[in-house]
C-alpha cells in the first residue's frame, strides 16, 4: 500500500491525567491548543497566569518566583504611555498605575503558588530560544513592553544555558508527577525563517537534553505533528504562520491518546469527533440533516455528564437547535 505522508506515532504516557488532575500549563500561544480544549472540558487547568512567555529563561525564572511566592522585583518595572508593565511579566490587562501593576501581579504569583503546590503536572511550552536582555541588569526579561530599543540586546541562548535553567527550578517541582514541554509549531518570522529554524533546533536539542536527564521529564511533539506529520498548507491559519483549527484539533488529540486516563480518553475522542462534524454550520442551518446531526451529538454527549462536567458543551448545541 502507498503511504502518502509520513504519520508520527508516540508512546503512551504511563502516568494518565484523570479527571481531577490538577494541571499548570505556562509558556508562548501555543499552551491555548492543549489548555482550551481540556477547559471545554471542565478539567483542572490553569493556563499561562503571566500572560504569554516565550523565552524558556523567562518561563524558568517565573516558575522559581512561583514556588518562593516571591515579592515582585520592582526594579523591572516600567511606564509607556500612561500604562504600568513589568519586564518578567506579560500581563492580561493594562495598569494605569505602578501600586495597581504590583498589586496584581503580586497576587497572581500567590494565587498560582497555592495552585503550583498541589499540580500533578506541569506543561511548559517553549516558543523561541532568542531573548532580550536589559542592558542595565544583563538580565533576560520576558517581554519589552515597547520600551525603548536601546535598552535592550537581542542574543540566542544556548541548548546548555536552557538546561542549566531548568536544573535550577527542578528540585522545587520533585512533586509535580509530570513535566511535559512542549517546542510551539508556531513559527517565529520576524526573526526570518532560517533564524527561526535555528530558534527551534536550540529548544528541541534543548528539550531532549532535559529529558536525558531528568526521568520524570516528557516530550510532546506538537511542533514534529505539524511540521512533520500533517505538513502542508491546508493546515495553517491565512498568515501561513499559526496552525488553524484542523492542526489544533488533530495535534490534540494526539495529546488524548497519549496522556488522558482510558476512561475518558475514547470519550473524549468520540465528543471530539462529533463536534467537528457539528462545528460549522451548513449553508441552511435549520437543514433536517444539519439538525439531526446535532440532536445525536447531544444524546451522546449527554449519555457522558456522569464522568464530565460538560453542561457548556450542551449549551453551545442547544442553542443551534432550531
Amino acid at each position: 500500500m502507498t503511504h502518502f505522508r509520513t504519520e508520527l506515532f508516540i508512546d503512551e504516557n504511563p502516568d494518565k491525567i484523570k479527571y481531577n488532575s490538577q494541571i499548570l500549563s505556562i509558556g508562548s500561544g501555543f499552551t491555548k491548543a492543549l489548555a482550551d480544549p481540556l477547559s471545554k472540558y471542565n478539567f483542572n487547568i490553569t493556563n499561562n497566569p503571566y500572560g504569554t512567555i516565550y523565552n524558556p529563561i523567562s518561563i524558568f525564572n517565573l516558575i522559581e518566583q512561583t514556588t518562593k511566592n516571591g515579592e515582585i522585583n520592582e526594579d523591572l518595572i516600567t511606564e509607556n504611555e500612561g500604562y504600568w508593565n513589568h519586564f518578567n511579566f506579560h500581563p492580561k490587562a493594562n495598569f494605569s498605575s505602578k501600586s495597581e501593576l504590583i498589586n496584581s501581579l503580586q497576587e497572581r504569583v500567590e494565587t498560582t503558588h497555592e495552585y503550583l503546590k498541589k499540580t500533578d503536572y506541569l506543561v511548559i511550552t517553549l516558543g523561541s530560544a532568542f531573548v532580550y536582555k536589559l542592558d542595565s541588569t544583563n538580565k533576560v526579561i520576558a517581554n519589552c513592553h515597547r520600551a525603548e530599543s536601546n535598552l535592550f540586546t537581542k542574543d540566542l541562548l544556548t541548548p546548555q544555558a536552557i538546561v542549566d535553567g531548568f536544573r535550577r527550578i527542578y528540585s522545587s517541582l520533585n512533586h509535580v508527577k509530570n513535566i511535559i514541554l512542549v517546542v510551539s509549531p508556531v513559527q517565529h518570522t520576524r526573526d526570518s525563517l532560517t533564524l527561526n529554524a535555528v530558534s527551534k533546533s536550540v529548544l528541541r536539542l534543548a528539550c531532549h537534553m532535559i529529558m536525558s536527564e531528568f526521568a520524570y521529564v516528557k516530550y510532546f511533539p506538537a511542533y514534529e505533528f505539524l511540521l512533520s506529520d500533517l505538513r502542508d498548507y491546508q493546515f495553517y491559519e491565512k498568515d501561513l504562520i499559526h496552525p488553524n483549527e484542523l492542526a489544533t484539533d488533530y495535534i490534540f488529540k494526539k495529546f488524548v491518546e497519549s496522556y488522558l486516563d482510558p476512561s475518558l480518553k475514547d470519550d473524549i475522542l468520540c465528543i471530539e469527533n462529533l463536534l467537528s462534524e457539528t462545528h460549522h454550520a451548513p449553508y441552511n442551518p435549520q437543514s433536517k440533516d444539519y439538525q439531526k446531526s446535532l440532536r445525536e451529538a447531544m444524546s451522546r454527549i449527554d449519555g457522558l455528564t456522569e464522568k464530565m462536567d460538560l453542561s457548556e458543551l450542551m449549551t453551545d448545541l442547544k442553542s443551534r437547535i432550531a
